[in-house]
């Protein structure tokens, strides 16, 4: 009998380890991942994360660390998560701040090249899902893309496809865009396509017209217009402003500024490309430009004192000569000029060639080409650069 007691109360010891072991696996398979699984995303995530963290550690955007995997990557993980190292090491990842510590270990050698399956992320439209495998990781990725071009954010070098590079859109120059939402609407400027919230698009604040808006400021206080809501400092916010830089020019007559410019957009001749500049120092020494348009095929006009107005390229390379008495319509067989208008090469050569006439008439033909006639009842034809062609009738 005594021993038929002790049995049973070893069977019943026996009975109550078992149970607290199987309770104990349970609580492992809750709380902590158990085992790895080779993942390149994984690698990918936390070499991204380690662009957004300082060498100390420390986050570039403190007030919201989680920036630094959900901007790139649209989530953050639910923590506890296990990663594995390229040697073999495996470390248990309990909060962002960690992750951080992991991602300042990683260099060229030593990487994360594992995690432990499955586990879950919490997206940033703040719903949880659970990523089972590699595929579903990679998709995951991949599939964060603002501006819906089909280049996942992590490698989007404009993420709001605003036409400025998401590096010119850090405000506080601090090396990293993370931490620059001049609205604080919760989107970084770099994915947000109205930055500073005024109703005007980003890339309708290009107010000087060169092609990249990061660099206006119209009323100089240090704001970049396009994070400014009110870029010309007059009390109406841009949105409502119908002349943003307050040059004198509606925004609608700006095709640089969100108008449509058809007909040609005033800009400040000082923003003209430098080639435009040199070639009218060279070629019209003694004028003065006294209007600048840029066209909606990108195309630059210029008017000079003398009455000359000269077209250049989209690249400041020059065209033609002419002026608007044709109504603009270029198709026209030729175009009275102002003799004083023509190029320098043209009158130089008039003048070594043809020293006692006067010119009495200018034209510039549709192809670009002069035709100068001179006093002695001579006409010589110049190509568009003012090189010397022939003598006609």
């Amino acid at each position: 009998m005594k021993n038929l007691k002790i049995n049973l109360l070893s069977l019943a010891m026996v009975a109550v380890f078992f149970s607290c072991s199987q309770n104990d696996d349970e609580n492992l398979e809750q709380n902590e991942p158990v085992g790895t699984d080779l993942s390149a995303t994984a690698k990918t995530v936390i070499e991204g994360v380690k662009t957004h963290v300082k060498s100390d550690g420390s986050f570039n955007n403190p007030t919201n660390p989680e920036s630094s995997i959900e901007f790139d990557f649209g989530f953050d993980f639910v923590y506890p998560i296990k990663l594995s190292y390229n040697n073999g090491t495996e470390v248990v990842v309990n909060e962002i701040t960690e992750l951080a510590t992991v991602a300042l270990t990683i260099t060229t050698s030593n990487y994360i090249d594992g995690i432990a399956f499955p586990f879950t992320i919490k997206k940033n439209d703040d719903t949880n899902e659970t990523i089972n495998n590699e595929a579903d990781f990679e998709d995951t990725i991949n599939g964060h893309d603002t501006d819906s071009d089909g280049i996942p954010n992590y490698t989007d070098t404009d993420d709001d496809n605003d036409g400025a590079l998401d590096t010119q859109e850090d405000a506080n120059h601090d090396g990293d865009s993370t931490n620059d939402d001049a609205d604080n609407d919760g989107v970084p400027n770099y994915q947000d396509t109205d930055s500073d919230n005024d109703g005007q698009l980003d890339q309708d604040e290009d107010n000087d017209g060169d092609g990249d808006f990061t660099n206006d400021d119209s009323d100089n206080d240090g704001t970049p217009d396009y994070t400014d809501s009110d870029s010309d400092n007059d009390g109406t916010d841009d949105g409502e402003d119908s002349d943003d830089d307050n040059d004198g020019t509606n925004d609608s007559d700006e095709d640089y500024n969100g108008g449509n410019g058809i007909d040609g957009s005033n800009i400040d001749p000082a923003s003209l490309p430098q080639t435009i500049l040199d070639y009218i120092t060279q070629n019209y020494a003694n004028a003065t430009i006294i209007e600048a348009e840029i066209e909606s095929n990108g195309n630059y006009e210029v008017s000079l004192s003398n009455g000359a107005e000269l077209y250049f390229n989209s690249n400041g390379n020059f065209l033609m000569t002419g002026n608007d008495d044709n109504g603009g319509n270029d198709d026209n067989d030729s175009s009275n000029i102002d003799p004083a208008s023509l190029p320098q090469i043209i009158l130089n050569y008039i003048t070594q060639n043809y020293p006692n006439t006067t010119i009495t008439e200018a034209d510039i033909e549709s192809n670009g080409n002069y035709e100068v006639s001179l006093s002695n009842g001579v006409e010589l034809y110049f190509d568009q650069d003012g090189n010397f062609l022939s003598i006609g009738d």
